[in-house]
């Protein structure tokens, strides 16, 4: 299949809506873009466009390798690398060993090493933002090379709009967002109002808190803003609740959460938007993550996953920072409740604003004299109770006092009978070690009464 061939096939695949089509292909054409440098940049211009197509990273080494004296061929492998890579949700772990972006970087020094390169300063240009992108997505252990290899090349031409946006992605995902801010000011200036130079201009405007800026970005994004005298935020009334997902780990709360002790997973949090990026957690993390109720997060404009939610999707957003933590004291618990409600019900008996958060329950009915540890006798089953073990949290308002919340809570305790509950964290902030201790005990002898009663395995 010669080039001219190929590509007609790919340009029909692709506007008949099939890139699968196009990417088989090139999966049939192997042997000529493996033959010819034409064909192979044909084969790259379409895995630089669909980053995520199976198979991407073994073609694209067969075909640098099958013209590795082919700087042009090195580039654009390197740079569908890079795209693969940069399609990679940015929140997540690195991968360990090594991954493409430091097959990227080097291709970039392999091209280097070409005479083309020193004839052609464009191409010569181009590798080199090529190997900075490359080391951008290399993780923090390679900062600052990135930053370094940058530098180089915006000070050689300051006038590449694409070289200071890709700048500011490095400092927003390294949290340097006043360098993002700076950064994002040139790229605006040099490539104009694109939607992802706003959003990322209007994330590191909302860091450092320059409202006026974020607020331009959002109302030329079509958002209504305004700015909050107080907080110097800009302000965008109305927007929906949206997600956002945080690595974290177990609390060793609980009998697990279906991940490995110690495994490292996301957890996805409910949060009310103050602007497109920035707003309130109204969720509590019942993992062991660095925010929590109550904090202003910063996320970033992009979404990571989709989370079905009454039969759609709803987009989720990675954290990027903590701009302010709430000033809501949270305190785990457990208990053991009656019936489904009963835990939740307390909720009502507490000082205002005190939010009672369930994590999770687990049900089994029983016999209500096998509950009592009857089971010697015979007996008739009388009518099952209910019972369930509950973790979760209290949510307190900072301007709730701790000893109000004791007595109304040992009240409500005594009042229904039908829950028990263990908050030793409550005790402690108090200084009440006697009763903390007690508070202990009590968290491990419902986790074990729940044991006994089959409710846990």
């Amino acid at each position: 299949m010669s080039a001219m061939t190929l590509r007609a096939s790919l340009e029909g695949s692709l506007e008949a809506g099939s890139p699968e089509a196009a990417l088989a292909a090139l999966v049939a054409a192997r042997a000529e873009l493996l033959a010819d440098a034409e064909a192979a940049q044909l084969a790259l211009d379409f895995l630089h466009d669909f980053p995520k197509s199976p198979g991407l990273v073994g073609l694209v080494e067969a075909l640098a390798e099958a013209h590795a004296r082919d700087a042009v061929v090195l580039a654009m492998s390197a740079r569908a690398l890079v795209a693969h890579v940069d399609a990679r949700p940015r929140d997540e772990p690195p991968l360990d060993g090594a991954g493409p972006e430091r097959k990227a970087e080097a291709l970039c020094l392999a091209a280097r090493a070409l005479p083309a390169l020193s004839a052609d300063p464009a191409l010569a240009s181009w590798v080199e933002h090529l190997r900075a992108n490359a080391l951008r997505l290399a993780g923090p252990e390679r900062d600052d090379e990135a930053q370094a290899a940058f530098a180089a090349l915006v000070a050689a031409d300051g006038q590449d709009g694409h070289l200071w946006f890709d700048l500011a992605l490095l400092h927003k995902w390294r949290g340097r967002f006043q360098a993002g801010f700076e950064a994002n000011l040139r790229a605006q200036s040099r490539l104009g109002d694109s939607r992802a130079v706003l959003f990322n201009l209007g994330i590191c405007a909302t860091a450092v808190g320059d409202g006026n800026v974020a607020g331009l970005c959002w109302k030329k994004l079509g958002f209504t803003p305004s700015l909050n005298e107080k907080s110097g935020h800009a302000f965008v009334p109305d927007l929906p609740p949206m997600q956002v997902r945080v690595l974290s780990r177990p609390s060793g709360y609980g009998f697990g959460d279906g991940l490995p002790d110690g495994a490292v997973g996301f957890e996805l949090l409910w949060v009310q938007p103050l602007s497109p990026v920035h707003g309130v957690v109204v969720s509590p993390c019942f993992r062991d993550a660095p925010i929590d109720y109550g904090d202003v997060v910063l996320w970033d404009g992009a979404p990571v996953a989709f989370e079905s939610s009454d039969g759609g999707k709803v987009p989720v957003f990675p954290v990027l920072e903590v701009l302010r933590r709430g000033d809501e004291r949270r305190f785990r618990f457990v208990a053991l409740e009656q019936q489904d409600g009963d835990v939740a019900g307390l909720e009502a008996k507490l000082p205002a604003g005190v939010k009672v958060a369930v994590q999770r329950a687990r049900v089994e009915r029983l016999c209500s004299l096998c509950a009592a540890g009857d089971t010697m006798r015979k007996h008739e089953h009388l009518p099952a109770e209910e019972h369930r073990i509950v973790y979760g949290k209290l949510l307190v308002p900072g301007d709730v006092d701790p000893h109000t919340l004791v007595h109304a809570l040992d009240a409500a305790l005594r009042q229904g009978g039908r829950v028990r509950l263990a908050v030793p964290a409550l005790y402690e902030l108090l200084g009440n070690a006697k009763r903390a201790g007690q508070e202990h005990q009590a968290f491990r002898g419902i986790e074990q009464a729940a044991i006994k009663k089959g409710l846990v395995s």
